[in-house]
């Protein structure tokens, strides 16, 4: 529905891992992923977050969550990428979703998306832990990320998360992503925060009419 006003600067939040110096890689032998990790071909790092990601390498070893997530702060490769968000999104531990929390608050818009999108296919009662806190957090722009992942899970608080945002949330964006979210996963329960949202901004036009149209789509349900 697209119903963001703009996009404000952003803020820190717990930083992303930082670099690790490269780890020798033994020639003999099955390859250690996490080492792997840090090999120079990227062909070599993608297998490794497969292999950490989907079991082939046996449950994922201490310290796989924070591995993953220092090589994908620093990583380059599209693919690695790619391989890396998947396999923290299929380990899903407390530990892989609070590693990819980080990577919200990045400038780069794709890798910011990517990691919401791999926090989003984690169970929710692992991705909401992780992201709950951030609807306190000073920065707008990461409270929105907040609601956007949380509007995204399955989880039966979602109505009431999203209404507590749109009940109390200074900022206009903020309530209008969780409006957004209501309408997209069809919270009727909810409609009363939504009016209360429209009473708390009585000279949005903007309001107005994201309520309308989410009162409209719970109607045509």
């Amino acid at each position: 529905m697209g119903l963001l006003k703009k996009k404000t600067g952003s803020a820190p939040v717990p930083e992303a891992p930082a670099p690790v110096s490269p780890v020798p890689v033994s020639t003999d032998g099955p390859r250690d992923p996490l080492a792997s990790l840090e090999d120079p071909e990227s062909s070599v790092r993608r297998d490794a977050a497969h292999a950490l990601g989907h079991g082939t390498a046996g449950a994922p070893p201490p310290g796989a969550e924070a591995a993953l997530a220092r090589r994908l702060a620093v990583e380059g490769d599209a693919g690695v990428r790619e391989a890396i968000l998947t396999a923290l999104a299929r380990i899903a531990t407390p530990d892989a979703a609070a590693a990819l929390v980080p990577f919200l608050d990045r400038e780069d818009a794709a890798l910011r998306n990517a990691a919401l999108e791999s926090l989003q296919q984690m169970p929710a009662a692992v991705a909401a832990p992780a992201l709950l806190p951030l609807l306190d957090h000073a920065d707008p722009d990461l409270r929105i990320f907040a609601v956007q992942g949380l509007g995204g899970l399955a989880h039966p608080a979602r109505a009431e998360w999203l209404a507590r945002v749109m009940e109390g949330d200074r900022d206009v964006n903020v309530g209008l992503a969780a409006v957004e979210a209501l309408a997209e996963a069809g919270s009727p329960e909810a409609l009363s925060s939504l009016e209360g949202l429209a009473r708390r901004f009585p000279d949005d036009a903007f309001v107005a009419f994201a309520v309308d149209a989410a009162r409209s789509s719970f109607r045509d349900r």
